[in-house]
């Protein structure tokens, strides 16, 4: 104890636990280790939610697609009682994906009455968003300036029509692997007859194999 020099008595007191004042200002580095742990965990979860769902729309988009261009092919079938493919194709074989145009554009064109040996009447049977190519070279979906048309993945829709008239697709592609041969068949890499007239797949995210033994659908629509 002591005075100052206008008599006022000054007290010292020992710092002390009891008399200290408590920081509570800041987080300590665990804590903030821990936040830093649950914000990172919680932004895995985000972004795989946010992939996921985009991988949903696209296959929803391929499914829309897929079902739509089979449509287009029946109505065209209903009107010039012909499939829009060149006079000369006699079988099934089909359209493959592919990355490029190529792939489906015979039928594509025909469907948007631009070939007039096929579709003389220049009927529009099917339209679809322009496709746009990226800086690689891959495409978006929808339809390319040249006609073809790209799944969500960058590769044309298979098409496979019943080009014999014998009322089922006998598929003979290198694509699509089903095993549709009765169960304990040793050939079980050919294709049984599928009735109907159109099939139009997507070979989808993951482009499935031509393995032997592989089983990877795709995304199909068969009329």
């Amino acid at each position: 104890m002591s005075k100052g020099s206008d008599g006022t008595t000054l007290t010292f007191l020992p710092m002390n636990k009891s008399n200290r004042v408590p920081n509570t200002g800041g987080f300590t580095l665990v804590e903030l280790l821990v936040v830093i742990t649950i914000l990172g965990i919680l932004m895995s979860l985000a972004v795989n939610g946010a992939g996921a769902i985009r991988s949903q729309a696209r296959s929803a988009q391929a499914r829309n697609d897929c079902a739509g261009l089979s449509t287009a092919i029946k109505a065209f079938y209903t009107d010039y009682s012909k499939y829009p493919v060149p006079a000369n194709k006699k079988d099934d074989m089909p359209y493959e994906p592919t990355t490029e145009s190529s792939g489906n554009n015979e039928v594509l064109l025909a469907l948007g009455g631009k070939k007039p040996d096929v579709n003389p009447r220049n009927t529009v049977y099917y339209e679809n968003k322009t496709a746009r190519k990226s800086s690689t070279g891959a495409w978006s979906s929808g339809l390319s300036t040249d006609g073809g048309l790209f799944d969500p993945w960058g590769y044309t829709l298979g098409i496979c029509v019943d080009g014999d008239y014998d009322g089922a697709l006998q598929y003979s592609g290198e694509k699509l692997k089903f095993h549709m041969t009765t169960p304990g068949d040793t050939q079980d890499d050919v294709w049984k007859p599928i009735p109907g007239g159109v099939g139009v797949y997507s070979l989808g995210k993951d482009q499935c194999s031509s393995a032997k033994n592989s089983f990877a659908p795709g995304i199909l629509s068969w009329y």
